[in-house]
């Protein structure tokens, strides 16, 4: 193990450490942390922790965009806290990765919008209702 990994291991326990007393669950993020440490020991990457070796890490694992931006995540606020130990510890951009857009965030429509879209949809009517509060077919 070089110094540099068994450095990062000591800061990633005590942040989470840090993070567990204020009150955070932490849990997953304690993991990615510290698959960045083992990523960090089986590279034999030497100080400082660089743009680069967060960006090889997050990239190092399969799965959605957004797990990639997760992690990167996680990997900027560890490296803020870093950085009062390493001042050569680099600021990570916080939009490296655009976050996928694969669902769109939910809007209201206007009433216009609402009518438009209804007169369309004549599935979507409600059918009146018939007595004992039963949907006709």
């Amino acid at each position: 193990m070089t110094a540099f990994a068994r450095f990062l291991g000591e800061k990633a326990e005590r942040y989470i450490e840090l993070r567990h007393s204020l009150g955070y669950a932490f849990s997953k993020q304690a993991g990615t942390l510290r698959a960045f440490v083992r990523y960090v020991e089986r590279a034999q990457l030497d100080a400082p922790a660089t743009r680069t070796m967060a960006l090889d890490f997050a990239l190092s694992f399969g799965g959605a965009a957004n797990s990639r931006v997760t992690r990167h995540g996680v990997l900027r606020q560890f490296y803020e806290y870093l950085a009062v130990y390493d001042v050569r510890t680099v600021a990570l951009e916080r939009r490296a990765f655009p976050r996928s857009r694969a669902i769109t965030p939910p809007r209201i429509l206007t009433d216009a919008e609402w009518r438009r879209s209804s007169t369309h949809a004549p599935a979507f009517r409600q059918a009146p209702l018939s007595e004992g509060g039963r949907w006709r077919r």
